[in-house]
């Protein structure tokens, strides 16, 4: 997937607002776009203007080809890897995210971020618990991972219930963040924050609209506990489990 301009300004938000740095990895190498769409394009000009003063959009290309490893090295990463099936784009480390990990994977990035690729690994499930093994203690995962209005484009649509069911509840993590994300550069500015089912006990809703048929993108960052924490291998949706232990209790 391609790093546009809304996405960009997403991520110096996400990795300078949580102050990350250290190792990081994308998965699939993103292609770099930056800033090219009337309202979507001044978002991104702001965010960078605020969080990286003085560095212009030209100093976060990669001087030889169209890929994204100079912007995430202009956000502070002192290793920035990429990971993915095959090696048609030239990614640093190939293995198959939902195989089995080398040793030398485990416990290694600070941050991963998927920019588009989880959504087209049929073994979903592996690759969120792989992505967990690569990540150290503390570290955190961004996602920017299609939710709705992208049918046909992976073979899943992510909701709010994976960051909530699965990596709050089964994994352990914390939620830094929920949100939909629209890509249409008249929405840039038009974030939907999700409620939080751990808190209403019951299902994720959106506070908000989007005009309709608008393909909008799950926008979301979680952290690693540090320590001393257990996951679960059982992953149940927040709304049911809620309704599971109250049947006990009665």
């Amino acid at each position: 997937m391609s790093i546009v301009d809304v996405l960009a300004a997403r991520l110096i938000e996400d990795v300078k607002s949580n102050d990350l740095s250290g190792s990081f990895l994308m998965l699939g190498r993103q292609d770099w776009i930056g800033a090219r769409r009337s309202t979507s394009a001044a978002l991104f000009r702001e965010t960078l203007q605020k969080y990286l003063p003085g560095v212009a959009e030209a100093d976060l290309c990669n001087p030889d080809d169209g890929y994204s490893e100079t912007f995430f090295r202009k956000l502070g990463f002192l290793e920035v890897d990429s990971l993915d099936f095959s090696d048609f784009e030239g990614a640093s480390i190939v293995q198959d995210l939902a195989g089995d990990l080398p040793e030398n994977l485990v416990g290694r990035f600070n941050v991963i971020y998927d920019g588009g690729t989880c959504e087209h690994v049929f073994d979903l499930p592996t690759a969120y618990r792989n992505i967990d093994k690569m990540l150290k203690p503390g570290g955190v995962f961004i996602a920017h991972s299609p939710s709705n209005n992208w049918i046909n484009h992976g073979f899943y649509q992510i909701c709010p219930e994976i960051v909530y069911g699965f990596w709050v509840n089964a994994m352990n993590y914390e939620a830094l963040k929920c949100v939909w994300q629209p890509l249409r550069p008249y929405a840039a500015r038009d974030v939907v924050k999700m409620t939080d089912p751990n808190k209403t006990k019951k299902r994720p809703r959106p506070l908000g609209t989007f005009g309709p048929g608008l393909p909008v993108l799950l926008d979301y960052v979680v952290r690693k506990p540090v320590a001393g924490t257990k996951t679960s291998a059982s992953v149940s949706q927040s709304d049911y489990a809620t309704r599971w232990e109250n049947t006990q209790k009665a």
